[in-house]
């Protein structure tokens, strides 16, 4: 018997017709009997009974054949007060929530206590046992407060999808489609919700968010990887027209669902290269981060959208690309890539950021003194991976290389990229090069003329909405390849860029940064910190020439801090 069992038959009102001499009640609705049948209505993933159940129009007849029809005896436990009560219940459950919708189903008293509480106290213990508090949410600028808060809602939903998550038979996959609606609101909603971390934290150690713990399991298991290729392919329609052989069985939406993108976003993918379907997935990847279509000037060369916000499915699809790439390497030899083994390890925790909750410049600050609110003093590691050339030409310009020869049949699904040097970058922060400071408080990495850089270097603004929540980053540093690499030693390249907030709700964090060889600027980056600010995931964007020139390359970069 379970605790919830155990405390609705303390109560005599479960039990119709405690006076024997009653002849009419000859049946006896008992808890166990009640939790049984809910139990058995539960066994079909697809059933109603998924959602923590209470119809208004049914509860009068439920409460007709649950109650005696002599008078009853309240229960001690009803008489104590409110608080005590939702206490009892918020606990009597252990892990099994849904319990408690079976002792509303078994006592009128209990159930208007459960479902009709307009300050759904009970909903908000319940949910705070259980899940990270929303109150205490990193993603949120503004806390929020309880009363705008649906706590029942919010439980109802999140045991549903739990139940779901964890009942849903591999046979019955294709029946998921009428849960979609609840399903990836419910996720975003829990990721959002979840609470912040600290620039000590470990992602190996930290186990105080029960919400990370959940979509780490959930995000990885088959039911969330077949809702997100429902959602992002379709089977192609018949055709007698030439195909080239780089086309696959199934072909990519044209609009796709920018949160289950993100969502996607938050855990490294699980690529098996021996499955036609994952390297037919990689391909529209590789399609998506390297057409030089998707990353033009009314997105500022980035994976942004053209009012300022981040473009998922390019985040999605950057990122893919590199953790991939990363695995793989990793695979073959676990000391190549050692920095990157963390940031691709624990689940969501390595995309749990510092939040927007506390947002005070610290007292230790000098007068005049930037606050790196960013983290981005120290050291990163990253990389970029790269078509050949000539491929990349074939693809985005078929006609061009039609003209010169070039093959254009480019099977992306078996094609293998190249990849960068793992290079580690030293940054430091700066004063804004364009405020009104002394010449000598200046970043020289950022004037436009300087003696070590003659020639006006271009301007890092951008003509996007952000936001004005926290002021622009400025930083400069230099680039050299890692310390444990192979890779001989390149002269140090000087780095500058600026860190800003992009205009989603709630904001994200948007890096720019440009490479700079031998006093020529070289490679310009458009990159978003997945996770938000002092995320360990770090930032994913695209490399382009600087010069923006015509048939210039474009590609995926990614880089952490270590």
């Amino acid at each position: 018997m379970s605790p919830a069992q155990a405390l609705a038959d303390s109560i005599p009102a479960l039990h119709p017709n405690t006076d024997q001499s009653h002849p009419t009640s000859s049946y006896t609705a008992t808890p166990a009997m009640i939790a049984s049948s809910s139990k058995t209505r539960e066994q079909d993933p697809s059933h109603s009974s998924y959602e923590i159940p209470y119809d208004q129009a049914s509860s009068s007849s439920s409460s007709s054949f649950l109650s005696p029809i002599t008078p009853q005896v309240q229960s001690p436990l009803l008489r104590a007060p409110s608080e005590i009560i939702q206490k009892v219940l918020s606990t009597s459950g252990g892990e099994e929530v849904h319990a408690i919708a079976s002792a509303a189903k078994v006592c009128k008293e209990l159930r208007s206590m459960i479902y009709e509480n307009p300050d759904q106290a009970l909903w908000r213990q319940v949910l705070v046992q259980h899940y990270d508090d929303p109150r205490t949410a990193a993603a949120f600028p503004v806390p929020r407060s309880s009363s705008s808060i649906n706590w029942k809602k919010n439980v109802q939903h999140r045991e549903r999808v739990r139940r779901i998550f964890s009942d849903w038979a591999e046979d019955k996959l294709n029946q998921v489609k009428q849960h979609i609606d609840l399903i990836i609101p419910t996720l975003l909603n829990m990721y959002l919700d979840i609470s912040p971390t600290t620039p000590s934290s470990d992602p190996s150690t930290a186990d105080d968010s029960p919400n990370s713990t959940l979509l780490s399991t959930w995000l990885r298991s088959s039911l969330f990887k077949h809702i997100y290729e429902s959602q992002y392919f379709t089977e192609p329609e018949p055709t007698t027209s030439y195909q080239l052989r780089s086309s696959p069985k199934r072909i990519k939406r044209k609009t796709v669902d920018p949160v289950i993108s993100q969502l996607h976003c938050l855990i490294p993918p699980a690529y098996d290269d021996d499955t036609r379907e994952d390297r037919e997935w990689r391909g529209f990847m590789r399609r998506t981060v390297y057409n030089a279509k998707n990353f033009e000037e009314e997105n500022d060369y980035g994976p942004f959208t053209p009012d300022g916000k981040v473009n998922w499915e390019l985040i999605d699809a950057i990122s893919s690309v590199m953790m991939c790439n990363a695995q793989e390497l990793i695979k073959g030899d676990p000391t190549a890539w050692l920095p990157a083994v963390q940031p691709l390890s624990y689940g969501v925790e390595p995309v749990r950021g510092w939040g927007y909750t506390d947002l005070k410049r610290p007292d230790s600050l000098a007068d005049g003194q930037v606050w790196d609110w960013a983290g981005i003093e120290g050291t990163w590691c990253g990389c970029y991976a790269f078509m050949d050339y000539v491929d990349w030409v074939a693809l985005n310009y078929p006609q061009s290389a039609f003209l010169h020869r070039l093959s254009s049949e480019i099977d992306l699904s078996l094609y293998h990229e190249a990849l960068g040097d793992l290079m580690q970058l030293d940054l430091k922060i700066c004063n804004d090069p364009y405020s009104s400071n002394p010449r000598e408080n200046r970043c020289e990495y950022h004037e436009f003329t300087t003696d070590r850089f003659p020639q006006p270097l271009p301007s890092m603004e951008t003509d996007l909405p952000t936001s004005s929540l926290l002021p622009p980053l400025y930083f400069h540093g230099s680039s050299v390849p890692y310390a444990g690499g192979e890779a001989p030693p390149l002269p140090q390249n000087a780095i500058r860029g600026v860190v800003t907030l992009t205009a989603d709700d709630p904001p994200q964090v948007r890096w720019t940064m440009i490479i700079r060889y031998r006093n020529e600027d070289r490679w310009r980056l458009e990159c978003v910190q997945v996770g938000g600010r002092g995320s360990k995931r770090g930032f994913f964007g695209i490399w382009s020439d600087a010069s923006r020139g015509e048939q210039s390359p474009c590609g995926p970069a990614w880089y952490w801090k270590v």
